[in-house]
């Protein structure tokens, strides 16, 4: 039996979730809503710019819609155009003062499209006025990332997003002087380097005089990475403003979501929208909030959804009178898992895969997300060694140790602290998961055959929260199917699979290098210390 413990930190962190195709809706909090846009594009030295204009007024609209006020202090949510530093730096101050005259509560937004700079001379961002000289002065300081976040977290708000849509051009700036604000000077010092490969796009360190509340938190969203530019073109904004809109998601799977869809967009170019998460606690929505989002993770921009598997005993492998069941299957047997893990809420997505290939660490694929653009399509077409390219990728992206799981974590992981043939019991359903519907195991119904794979989160969860454990693509695992681990294990079936091969207990081997057009991955990764509880 599962101990009980483990049975109730499951229930804890999915207390009542429903199934997808009915999810719970929260509606936003009702908290005070002040947003302060920008967009600048008239520039004296710089290239003018054309959408930023459209920008600014795509995200007011789309500001205004969920319920946030203009930084004066009320109407609709107007966008600033061509501010001069003096103008910039005054509408700044007077965004701070109005937050803190609306309370602890207050959610601000921070909006600027227009010329950026990457600060090679100490690692920082600097939004750029429209007065803005090719060599600037210390006085800029007041309009780089740092400052900014440090400077309106003093209002006292509990939740500040800051969005920069920005094209970026290196300057040269001064270091900063020693009486500047303590969150530059950390900037300068120390937050160079937690970003791996970044240039200016470090976490703010949260030090110093007036430093934030514990339950005060911030996203700053980047139109770009650290290492590419940003188009001029409106792309990011339009879909912005489209995840602005859109209900059941907080501010971060709105970004999320956002960096994702960017990323896949066609074109010559690549565009991979990043962000810096200091969120405290559950992360406010635009619209309404996701029911079954509650304890779900991720460790940066480009990295998949994540959740906690708690440790304790698990029942795995498959009963000997299980129907269908196959000679290199285990039998049933207690493991112990004597520290939870890290296990990815969905399979690997295109989008993300996207990114991976866009940084030329990946191969690309010829992907079911061509004749369906969803950015929530698996990523198939892999083999194991393409999946170990993948984690080696994200473990540089994000400075932590991503990996396949082992099939004893797979496998407890899928069955979701229950002991049923399937993640959701011991029959199966057309309804129940992405297979060859024409097939019946144990009496089930059938369904005419589909032959593509559906987007990840397409079926409902299991008892852990984990979408898809069963069919639309086999998951790749640390697993041998032989001695020398020249065929590795796949598990879960896929929408070409008979039901059966959707049993948990289910094994099937195939060479590392090989690639099948119905392989996929899910990614695992260990928890630190703090992270595991």
């Amino acid at each position: 039996m599962l101990r009980l413990t483990r049975l109730l930190l499951t229930a804890l962190a999915l207390l009542a979730a429903p199934a997808i195709a009915a999810p719970a809706m929260a509606a936003a909090g009702k908290e005070p809503r002040l947003a302060l846009v920008i967009a600048n594009a008239d520039y004296a030295n710089f290239a003018k710019l054309g959408a930023t204009k459209s920008d600014g007024d795509r995200i007011a609209a789309a500001l205004s819609a969920t319920g946030f006020k203009d930084a004066s202090g009320g109407g609709a949510v107007t966008a600033r155009r061509d501010l001069t530093l003096a103008q910039m730096t005054a509408a700044v101050a007077d965004f701070r003062a109005k937050l803190a005259a609306a309370g602890p509560d207050a959610f601000g937004v921070l909006y600027f499209s227009g010329h950026g700079a990457a600060l090679g001379s100490y690692g920082d961002v600097m939004l750029l006025p429209v007065d803005t000289g090719a060599n600037m002065t210390a006085e800029a300081e007041k309009l780089t990332r740092a400052a900014l976040t440090r400077r309106l977290l003093g209002s006292g708000a509990r939740n500040l997003l800051i969005v920069l849509d920005m094209c970026r051009s290196v300057v040269n700036v001064p270091p900063p002087a020693a009486g500047s604000d303590p969150a530059v000077l950390a900037a300068a010092t120390a937050g160079k380097g937690e970003t791996v490969g970044s240039k200016g796009l470090a976490r703010i360190v949260r030090d110093g005089p007036g430093a934030a509340r514990p339950d005060q938190g911030y996203l700053v969203a980047y139109s770009t990475s650290a290492d590419q530019v940003a188009f001029d073109d409106g792309v990011f904004s339009k879909v912005l403003a489209e995840e602005i809109r859109r209900p059941q998601q907080s501010i971060a799977d709105a970004l999320k979501r956002t960096s994702d869809r960017v990323a896949l967009k066609p074109g010559r170019f690549f565009q991979k929208p990043t962000f810096d998460y200091g969120l405290q606690g559950t992360p406010p929505c635009f619209v309404s909030c996701d029911g079954n989002a509650g304890g779900r993770f991720y460790d940066c921009a480009n990295c998949p959804y994540m959740r906690v598997v708690p440790a304790g005993s698990a029942r795995l492998g498959t009963p000997l009178d299980e129907p269908k069941r196959g000679g290199d299957e285990k039998g049933p047997r207690e493991v112990v898992f004597a520290r939870p893990f890290a296990m990815g809420v969905y399979e690997v997505t295109a989008a993300e895969w996207t990114a991976c290939v866009r940084d030329k660490a990946c191969r690309p694929i010829t992907g079911w997300d061509k004749e369906n653009p969803n950015p929530l399509i698996p990523a198939a077409g892999l083999s194991f060694e393409d999946a170990q390219a993948f984690v080696a990728w994200l473990s540089v992206q994000s400075g932590l140790a991503y990996r396949l799981p082992t099939e004893d974590e797979w496998e407890d992981a899928a069955r979701g602290g229950a002991g049923a043939t399937f993640p959701w019991g011991d029959a199966i359903q057309p309804s129940d998961a992405n297979y060859d519907q024409t097939e019946s195991y144990r009496g089930g119904s059938t369904a005419p055959y589909r032959g593509y794979p559906e987007a990840v989160n397409a079926y409902p969860p299991n008892g852990f929260g984990l979408y898809q454990m069963a069919g639309n693509v086999w998951e790749l695992t640390q697993g041998c199917e032989d001695a020398g681990c020249k065929a590795r294990v796949l598990r879960g079936g896929s929408f070409q699979s008979t039901p059966w091969e959707l049993r948990i207990g289910n094994r099937f081997g195939v060479a590392a290098g090989k690639r099948r057009g119905d392989a996929g991955l899910r990614v695992a990764r260990d928890l630190a210390a703090d992270e595991a509880g």
